[in-house]
């Protein structure tokens, strides 16, 4: 299937050295005859990369919109590009990421010169990239990391945090750093602690620089001073929208004054480069690439666009020569939350090449409005529970058996992911099995309040059972430090819960169930011959919610095998830690491989 061109997610398309590619998102208006310069936008790291992605994407789009080119992608071992974190030499890898991707925006729309926008950990990198690189035009340096070793302190705290929050003490692990979900080696520790920008001298470059430091926590006045007194043009602006940027993803707010700050200066120095410039005029044979297949090891994967006006977008990981053979079996991964294709904390990206290895065909998929999927016209961007996800699962499915001749399929995903995936299987789609991983609801309405969902009511009374006994949280409670309204809606709620469940099994006996009743739909799947697998963090309110909601039809479906339950210990709600992430990769390709028909059934079944 050809891959259209679209404004608002990008032309999808590989780079770098074959043997290790680099995936990117070209933004690029045919209408731009001849542009004097392009943008390179440089992720920050790990989790901020995820939480990011969407501003980054607005940011590519308006810069594309005035006449600028610009490609964002992933530096080399992160989101859809080859390796992982604990790869060698990530600081020079990373680096080199970044000068492949200004060489391919030259190469792919004729630009004489580059300029290149970083955020945090993407603007030290940025900075040392373009140093050395003769094309270059400018950097835009948002929020940015100015030394490397305070960097790498900052993420050994930010550990401590949340493990203090999540009451874990944890041991050192031997050659790693674990911080929110990603890993840095002791070498790459090492690396990133010998960068010091306000002690680097210009390089070959000395391109002009805007700085765009956080209002909230300025850190980038010293290095202003340097790149002074290196006699490099730079402008200095506090601006907003940082923190509610790096928010988690369904919540991140696009930062307009960091981005309107960043393209009002990307257009002086446009206007800049015109005036010196010798025309080049773009000729088609230059156009970017098609997104060809990126080959890894014994595995290929390909970014896709189909479903109506092939709008909605995903990367297939698939067995290495599938193409054109069909597969008898294929999974499909559902956004967790507003996270994009890569998944909470990259666990996707593990999961699908695992997968692969083992003879699947997998669609990591990003629904409509999330990701690089555009939003349907007139709906709401970022909406996890969004009206039209059936749709879209509807159209990845119709899209694997068209496409792929994929005559089974599972549903995979985690959170929102799971839900999606559940209600499909209720629907009664064309689904072998679905795994569940940490639901937090199984009936979502729209407009429906946040502040009292099924799952916090869960979670609260499981709090208020450990506490009963604790003479701290009497203490608390006597002395008015505990929020007696918001305890007594709680118990008002469960307790409409609990002596709703006998009326509904009285609906239920009469064959005239109740609405949003969970154990008739777990029924209508099990009926409709749709296994289901749910994968529980120990702890997870989502286990009490099935427990409490789904009684007694859970346990006789276990008792029949056409349901599991199992949980995994010392993990949170998203995996973020990197040995309960493993076992979820293991236990989730477990699970599937467990339901899927042997070859020959799903052979002859075709």
């Amino acid at each position: 299937m050809p891959l259209k061109r679209h404004l608002g997610s990008g032309e999808p398309l590989y780079l770098g050295p074959p043997e290790r590619p680099l995936f990117g998102h070209l933004h690029a208006t045919a209408e731009a005859a001849a542009p004097a310069i392009g943008l390179v936008l440089c992720n920050p790291f790990g989790n901020e990369a995820i939480c990011a992605h969407r501003s980054l994407r607005h940011l590519a789009e308006r810069s594309a919109g005035m006449g600028v080119p610009a490609l964002r992608f992933d530096y080399d071992g992160t989101g859809d590009s080859c390796g992982d974190d604990l790869d060698p030499e990530r600081v020079a890898h990373w680096t080199a990421s970044i000068r492949s991707a200004a060489d391919e925006l030259r190469r792919a729309t004729g630009v004489e010169r580059v300029c290149f926008a970083g955020i945090r950990l993407g603007a030290l990198l940025a900075t040392l990239a373009s140093r050395d690189y003769a094309h270059s035009a400018g950097l835009i340096a948002i929020a940015p990391v100015v030394s490397g070793k305070a960097y790498v302190r900052e993420l050994r705290l930010l550990r401590r945090s949340i493990d203090s929050k999540r009451n874990i003490e944890r041991s050192e692990q031997a050659g790693m750093l674990e911080s929110a979900g990603f890993v840095l080696s002791d070498a790459t520790q090492a690396a990133l602690s010998a960068v010091d920008l306000i002690k680097q001298d210009a390089g070959r470059s000395a391109a002009p620089v805007l700085i765009l430091d956080r209002a909230e926590l300025p850190s980038g006045d010293k290095w202003l001073s340097r790149l002074r007194e290196l006699g490099i043009q730079a402008e200095y602006t506090r601006v907003r929208g940082y923190t509610e940027m790096m928010l988690d993803s369904h919540e991140s707010i696009v930062p307009e004054e960091i981005l309107g700050a960043a393209l009002d200066w990307l257009r002086r120095q446009e206007l800049a480069q015109q005036s010196v410039r010798t025309l080049t005029i773009v000729h088609p044979a230059r156009a970017a690439r098609a997104a060809q297949v990126c080959r890894l090891d014994s595995i290929e994967e390909l970014p896709v666009h189909f479903g109506e006006d092939t709008r909605l977008f995903g990367v297939v990981t698939a067995p290495a020569r599938a193409a054109g053979r069909g597969a008898a079996k294929a999974v499909l991964l559902l956004n967790s939350g507003a996270v994009h294709h890569v998944g909470p904390c990259r666990v996707y990206v593990a999961l699908a090449r695992e997968l692969a290895r083992l003879g699947y065909l997998v669609l990591r998929l990003d629904l409509s409005g999330i990701g690089d999927s555009p939003t349907r016209p007139g709906a709401t961007e970022n909406v996890v529970y969004s009206r039209y996800a059936l749709q879209d699962v509807a159209a990845a499915i119709e899209y694997l058996q068209q496409k792929w001749d994929a005559v089974e399929i599972h549903a995979a995903g985690i959170c929102s992911g799971a839900y999606h995936a559940f209600k499909a299987a209720v629907a009664n789609m064309a689904l072998r099995g679905v795994v569940l991983v940490n639901p937090l609801t199984f009936f979502w309405k729209e407009g429906m309040s946040l502040e009292f969902p099924e799952h916090r009511v869960e979670q609260d009374m499981q709090r208020y059972r450990s506490n009963v006994w604790s003479l701290a949280s009497w203490q608390k409670l006597i002395s008015g430090r505990t929020d007696l309204g918001e305890m007594v809606q709680v118990l008002q709620r469960a307790a409409r819960s609990r002596l709703s469940a006998p009326l509904r099994s009285v609906s239920r006996l009469l064959h005239m169930p109740l609405p949003d009743d969970l154990p008739t739909e777990l029924l209508r799947a099990a009926r409709a011959g749709i296994n289901l697998q749910f994968v529980f963090a120990d702890g997870d309110p989502g286990f009490e919610l099935l427990r409490q909601k789904g009684s007694p039809v859970t346990q006789r479906l276990r008792a029949r095998g056409l349901l599991g339950i199992e949980s995994i210990p010392r993990a949170d709600h998203t995996f973020t830690d990197l040995l309960p992430r493993q076992t979820l990769v293991a236990t989730v390709i477990r699970k599937i491989a467990a339901t899927t028909t042997p070859e020959s059934a799903a052979g002859s079944s075709s």
